[in-house]
């Protein structure tokens, strides 16, 4: 009954969906290619197939990226049947097409749904649709220019993220999960809608909608966002665009709070004692007995909200005459397109918007401000919160940026003798930023606001060779030509063979300067400011990778130098590290198959030279051992348990003010799994789990052991929760 409840609460995003759904599914399904036409795929014979271990044909403009986690095997050109629905990937700047496989399996299901299955190991605030960071440094995105949105990004979609589909037929997917009840519940809606209009143009639309309630008391996340993307692939000219509209609000409760003596100002109950001691907690005369809402909370009725939009349009057109005149008889000509045309030339041209807004708010009289600003030591050194400031505050920080690309492209393998492609392009990026004008230490107008804006103008070249089954390779240089900004990135791929099976292996390596963001240098609130004139962060990386298929392993890793990395202290203040620190790492990924049983392992290892700048676990594991089988040869089945641990380190706050993850030296975390019983089902077109999550809630009392992702943060407690996802295809 809870379940229909749920949905009826979102009536309104449900008729919405269901009306698209209606429009899109009653057109008509799209013929199929003409047999045996060179042109009867809209990529240009670049379709993947189902598998993602085949490769794209042969005779392709677009370049296969190779900086990503993916790897391409190329192979010799063979007739393929084209799926009925398949998907590829843009580049931000320049457009080229990645083909990707979709995810369709049933395997892990379950795991997609989780903040904790993003990656091995993850820090964040505790519910859906947080702010959260990877604890796997090489796996973390740079600071972008609106440092505010960084947090979000496993949330946040951008036009590199989106997945372009061909569809034969109209298609149609709806995801729904939920956990939890009324007051501590969380549920997730996620449809998408994409249909074919010829065998060139197709529109697609996504709805996302999240609403986390959270088992802490004021701390819950509600999120509404939804992009359009279309596509045109036409033999000589080729278009991508997507539009994202993002809204994210976000109630801030800034962690768990020790539970103090205002008279004494004597730590009661530290704040970790909640969770790890709850039996003496409810001793303290709190009025604790035992519920996660009951724990306090450093603040209340405060918010960040965040909410933008994003109109990225690329477009490619070939130069060159494909056509060719061909005699049928005697007395007849005809013209067709030739075969395995490849053009000579292209000419691209991309146009990328964004303008995003970030809103901190609290009610008067009500932000406990962070004990961060106003320590107050007690007798036992102890670290305790207390109210310094009143009155509400209101606080806007904007973010525009309007990118222009132009590039001209050498095609690979136009001619025989062309063994790579080449491509120049130049870039204009106009920036604005505004910010609170809070000069605190005069006399202020908190209704002021500072305006600054500035200019980029890059240019750059790419140096690609992805065709060829022993050796692909790539390199990207760039130079901001009014700024310190430079990048020199590059990577080669080879195929090895053992006993006539496929490795794969591959370096990378990149030399990168960046110039800081203007809110890591300036930052303006009513209880934190700084104005500060970092320098340019100069990185050197170089790393590797090896995939074995048959063994069912991957093993990569690298080490970065890093100087003059910006981080944010114990203080959650922006500081730049005068000299150099280094990042080593290590991952390890591997399956051991026993008949129906399956044993999947993630292994990471990390070394920082520089725990106060950048912390690190030192040992990260993901486990995940179960049981795939068929039911009545028509259900699909996977039960199991998987479980995610890493060890102790100070683990990183995060500060609601700057919406930074800061560095503390307070308390190590970590030390304990985290485990979730889950079975994952699929019938037919649908697939549905269900988990029992944080199973081994309260077995692990102890300060030295606990499963807090954050500083002051808990994991949710144990709880059940549901999903399914539905595919339409008509």
């Amino acid at each position: 009954m809870l379940f229909f409840c749920k949905f009826a609460a979102m009536k309104r995003s449900l008729s919405i969906i269901l009306l698209l759904s209606i429009v899109f599914m009653s057109l008509p399904a799209q013929n199929r290619p003409s047999r045996g036409r060179p042109e009867s795929s809209p990529l240009n014979r670049s379709t993947p197939t189902s598998s993602s271990r085949t490769t794209t044909g042969r005779n392709t403009h677009s370049k296969p990226q190779l900086l990503t986690d993916s790897i391409s095997k190329d192979t010799v050109p063979q007739v393929v049947e084209v799926p009925k629905i398949y998907a590829w990937k843009v580049t931000p700047n320049l457009g080229e097409i990645i083909p990707v496989e979709r995810d369709t399996s049933f395997l892990n299901f379950h795991r997609t749904t989780l903040v904790e299955g993003k990656d091995i190991a993850v820090g964040y605030l505790s519910n859906l649709g947080a702010p959260a960071q990877s604890k796997i440094f090489f796996n973390r995105p740079e600071a972008s220019r609106f440092i505010f949105l960084d947090g979000m990004s496993y949330w946040y979609k951008k036009p590199e993220d989106n997945l372009f589909l061909n569809t034969k037929v109209p298609y149609s997917n709806i995801f729904y999960q939920t956990a939890g009840g009324d007051e501590d519940g969380e549920e997730r809606l996620v449809a998408e809608i994409s249909s074919n209009f010829g065998k060139r143009l197709n529109v697609g639309v996504n709805f996302d909608y999240l609403y986390s309630h959270g088992y802490y008391e004021y701390l819950y996340n509600k999120q509404f966002t939804y992009d359009i993307y279309a596509s045109y692939t036409g033999d000589k000219y080729k278009m991508h665009a997507f539009f994202n509209n993002n809204y994210f609000n976000n109630s801030e409760n800034g962690g768990l709070a020790d539970y103090i003596d205002r008279d004494t100002k004597r730590v009661i109950t530290p704040w970790y004692d909640y969770i790890l001691n709850p039996d003496e907690a409810k001793k303290d005369g709190s009025g604790f007995k035992g519920e996660s809402k009951e724990i306090p909370a450093r603040m209340e009725k405060v918010w960040n909200r965040l909410q933008g939009r994003h109109l990225f349009v690329t477009n490619r057109y070939d130069l060159g005459d494909d056509m060719e005149v061909v005699q049928v008889n005697d007395s007849t000509q005809r013209t067709r397109r030739k075969k395995d045309y490849i053009a000579p030339a292209s000419i691209i041209y991309t146009f990328n918007y964004t303008d995003q807004r970030r809103l901190m708010k609290s009610s008067a009289d009500d932000l406990q401000q962070n004990s961060f600003f106003n320590k107050y030591n007690s007798e036992d050194g102890g670290e305790v919160d207390y109210l310094r400031y009143t009155g509400a505050q209101k606080d806007h920080m904007s973010y525009y940026s309007l990118k222009n690309t132009v590039g001209f492209a050498m095609n690979e393998g136009f001619r025989s003798w062309t063994k790579f492609g080449l491509t120049v392009y130049g870039e204009v990026d106009l920036r604005k930023y505004s910010l609170p004008s809070y000069p605190q230490l005069k006399g202020n107008n908190p209704s002021a606001y500072r305006h600054e804006s500035e200019n980029a103008y890059t240019i750059g070249a790419e140096l690609t060779k992805s065709k060829g089954k022993y050796l692909q390779y790539k390199a990207v240089a760039e130079k901001r030509l009014n700024g310190d900004d430079l990048k020199l990135q590059g990577e080669v791929k080879t195929m090895l063979y053992f006993k006539d099976k496929q490795i794969s292996a591959k370096a990378n390596a990149y030399i990168k300067t960046v110039s800081p963001s203007m809110f890591q240098e300036k930052f303006y609130s009513k209880y934190i400011s700084w104005n500060e004139s970092f320098n340019s962060t100069k990185r050197a990386f170089i790393g590797g990778e090896i995939d074995v298929p048959f063994l069912n392993l991957r093993i990569k890793g690298g080490v970065e130098n890093i100087k003059e990395y910006i981080y944010y202290d114990t203080m959650t203040v922006a500081q730049q590290k005068s000299g150099n620190v280094q990042v080593m790492g290590l991952q390890l990924q591997h399956r051991l198959d026993f008949g129906a049983f399956h044993w999947e392992n993630q292994i990471a290892w990390q070394k920082s030279t520089d725990d106060d700048v950048i912390p690190l676990p030192q040992w990260s594991f993901y486990t995940n051992l179960y049981l795939q089988t068929k039911i009545a040869k028509v259900l699909d089945l996977q039960l199991g348990v998987d479980a995610h641990f890493h060890t102790k380190y100070h683990a990183p706050g995060y500060d609601p003010l700057t919406m930074q993850f800061y560095n503390q030296d307070k308390m190590e975390l970590g030390g304990a799994p985290l485990t979730t019983l889950y079975l994952n089902l699929n019938l037919k077109r649908t697939r549905f789990f269900v988990m029992y999550y944080n199973a081994t809630d309260g077995m692990f009392e102890s300060k030295s052991a606990n499963t807090f992702p954050l500083y002051r943060y808990s994991v949710n407690p144990a709880s059940i929760k549901f999903g399914l996802s539905w595919k339409f295809n008509n």
